[in-house]
């Protein structure tokens, strides 16, 4: 008999390692974003202290990263989870904007549960992370437990496989993941879970692409 292995499409993200000049540009409209200090995390579903909005000076982030990694996704994913991009085809009206983008900060004990978000693509940035996974799991709270149920600390997207089962894709955080970006589409679902006695913040950026209407 002939057989042949068939894999459904899905959708795909994308794990970015910015560059140095990037990362330098985000902590200082983060520092921007400090001076003024108000606090906008009544508008987000994250159990956290602090949420910040950020000003992206000239577009560059949307220009120099946002744009070339929109490219990159529809050329190695088909246009999936994109409603208007199709068939390499734009509609000529509407515009890809970074509609908002903010800092977040996440201290002991405090969490964001799951969710997506609005828009066509977001992404998230860690680029402080004062623990690591693995010390986390070895906190005397979780003797006992198996190894893959201990996610103190972790970030987590959640997806249905060709099955209607729910998966789930686990990033174990620690500094060497400081400075790195995941790019995805705005209704992947993602989480992530707390950590415990560090008392630094585990610092984060997010944000939202949408389609604009172009007058």
């Amino acid at each position: 008999m002939e057989v042949a292995k068939i894999t459904p499409p899905s959708t795909c993200f994308l794990q970015v390692k910015l560059e140095k000049e990037t990362i330098d540009y985000l902590w200082k409209i983060i520092d921007a974003a400090r001076s003024k200090e108000v606090n906008h995390k009544k508008q987000l579903i994250g159990n956290i202290s602090k949420r910040l909005l950020l000003d992206d000076k000239d577009s560059f982030f949307h220009k120099t990263v946002c744009m070339p990694l929109v490219n990159f996704y529809r050329q190695n994913n088909n246009g999936w989870g994109d409603p208007i991009f199709v068939n390499t085809k734009f509609q000529p009206n509407t515009k890809l904007v970074l509609s908002d983008m903010w800092v977040n900060y996440q201290y002991k004990t405090e969490f964001n549960p799951y969710h997506d978000h609005s828009g066509v693509y977001s992404f998230a940035i860690w680029l402080k992370i004062p623990y690591d996974w693995k010390d986390q799991n070895d906190l005397d709270q979780f003797n006992g437990m198996k190894q893959s149920n201990k996610k103190a600390g972790n970030f987590e997207f959640e997806y249905n496989d060709s099955l209607g089962g729910i998966r789930n894709f686990v990033y174990k955080l620690n500094k060497e993941l400081e400075g790195t970006m995941l790019f995805f589409p705005a209704k992947l679902r993602h989480c992530v879970y707390p950590f415990y006695e560090i008392n630094e913040p585990r610092i984060s950026i997010a944000g939202n692409l949408i389609y604009s209407i172009i007058d």
